[in-house]
């Protein structure tokens, strides 16, 4: 079928040329095999994620202590150990992690993300004698080796807050392989 318009004018007049295809781009048995084979890619794709928190306060002490989370909330792939704190990349890949650490008054907090041994990110508070309860955040996207380590430590004399409401939680996950 051929469809018009007019210009700016009402003496000129262009003629698109229109054409509709009968059938859908790809037949129907096409778009079912696509359909099946992102599936099975899907299901194949490593599936890792975890959540955890202290569950009690922590510190301080007199070293940098690796901080265990030992309330698992998620461990979808098993690669957090809540004996050790450390999450161990089941995988090569790309994966978020986000740490919250929550502390009382007078009680200086400064807990870190490590990569490796190699210092990441930092929440810290210092606080005075009328600061009252604080809760600091941080996170980072990592380029992971398939055995390499991700953990938080509490700094030497400082110390974090929980109890059953999990206030101080360390998560991660996949974003992709």
């Amino acid at each position: 079928p051929k469809a018009w318009f007019s210009g700016p004018s009402s003496h000129h007049c262009k003629c698109i040329k229109r054409t509709m295809p009968s059938s859908p781009t790809l037949p129907l048995g096409e778009l079912r095999a696509t359909v099946e084979e992102l599936k099975k890619e899907n299901q194949a794709r490593p599936k890792v994620a975890f959540s955890a928190a202290l569950s009690e306060s922590k510190g301080p002490f007199d070293t940098d202590t690796t901080l265990v989370y030992k309330h698992v909330i998620t461990n979808i792939g098993n690669a957090y150990s809540p004996s050790t704190g450390i999450f161990k990349a089941p995988v090569s890949g790309t994966y978020y992690f986000r740490f919250t650490a929550f502390s009382y008054t007078n009680n200086h907090r400064r807990v870190s993300l490590y990569k490796g041994g190699q210092l990441v990110v930092t929440v810290t508070d210092i606080q005075s004698g009328q600061d009252g309860e604080d809760s600091g955040s941080n996170g980072a996207t990592l380029q992971l080796e398939e055995g390499e380590e991700v953990y938080t430590q509490l700094k030497a004399q400082h110390h974090v807050y929980d109890d059953y409401a999990h206030h101080t939680t360390f998560t991660g996950f996949l974003i992709f392989p």
